[in-house]
């Protein structure tokens, strides 16, 4: 078991929660999935329909456009008071020890004063242009309007096709802003 997982299951509450081994998580389906990817040497995202040899290099799932598997969230109560929260969809086949862009702070999330941004994408795009960052930053130093500092970043600091974001401001203005074909806005 990972160490963080450990520690938190360690000082956890007791909450009527059921806990169970990590094994509890691997199933025949990945299995399948990470046998399918690593023989046809490609990185896939988790949840999508799996992949074959023969998938052509540059298709939709392959350039990272079509794709799904992460979920953003944010919420403003009525103190102003913001949260944001991601959940990545995860890669199968995966290089070991790469981090993508949820857990980065100021890249795939991040909450300050001015903002809640949960962001999804390429990761690497989203990391180098620290997305949720800046739509903040923008905000708080420029004075930009949520929307016009989602847009910004969205349109002006990230490659086409590569990120979409959710965000609401303290004062309850919300905004989605993408420029990928797929980002679902439910």
């Amino acid at each position: 078991m990972r160490k963080g997982v450990t520690l938190a299951m360690r000082k956890k509450e007791p909450s009527g929660i059921e806990t169970v081994d990590t094994s509890y998580f691997v199933t025949p389906e990945n299995i399948e999935r990470l046998r399918k990817a690593k023989e046809a040497k490609k990185v896939q995202i988790d949840y999508n329909t799996p992949i074959h040899k023969n998938t052509p290099v540059e298709t939709a799932a392959s350039n990272g456009d079509s794709q799904f598997g992460t979920v953003g969230c944010v919420a403003v109560d009525c103190h102003g008071n913001l949260a944001a929260g991601t959940s990545t969809g995860g890669l199968v086949n995966k290089m070991v020890g790469r981090i993508g862009d949820t857990p980065v702070i100021g890249a795939g999330n991040y909450v300050n004063s001015y903002s809640a941004v949960s962001a999804t994408g390429k990761g690497k795009s989203i990391i180098r242009a620290t997305v949720a960052r800046d739509v903040a930053a923008l905000m708080e130093y420029k004075g930009l309007s949520l929307k016009d500092a989602a847009d910004y970043v969205i349109e002006k600091c990230v490659p086409k096709g590569d990120a979409g974001l959710v965000a609401v401001s303290a004062t309850g203005e919300v905004t989605m802003s993408f420029n990928t074909s797929e980002t679902k806005t439910k």
